[in-house]
């Protein structure tokens, strides 16, 4: 084996803005929302037909949220698929520090 020297890069936790996407907190918003809707309807043992129409949205809508293409996707959307999974969202919003040079 080589002794190839392997840098290790520590993220920021989102990996959209580490690829400095322009809109990265709504991108990441977007996955964690779609990745609560995928956790409830696992545990529920739901199919897509069942879930469908337990949250209102079409069969090829819960397809898409659980293959992660959210690109149609608003995040009021999935926020009311979460709702009517019985499933509160909240927010919360932080101040960022930018470190400047003087």
């Amino acid at each position: 084996m080589s002794e190839e020297k392997i840098e290790v890069v520590r993220g920021s936790g989102n990996v959209y803005a580490d690829m400095g996407d322009r809109d990265a907190d709504t991108k990441q918003m977007k996955a964690f929302l779609a990745s609560e809707i995928i956790a409830v309807l696992n545990r529920r043992n739901l199919t897509v037909r069942a879930a469908a129409e337990v949250t209102g949205v079409t069969p090829a809508d819960i397809s898409n949220i659980r293959n992660a293409h959210l690109g149609k996707f608003t995040i009021d959307r999935l926020v009311r698929v979460l709702n009517r999974l019985d499933r509160k969202v909240s927010a919360s919003v932080e101040k960022v520090s930018h470190d400047v040079a003087a």
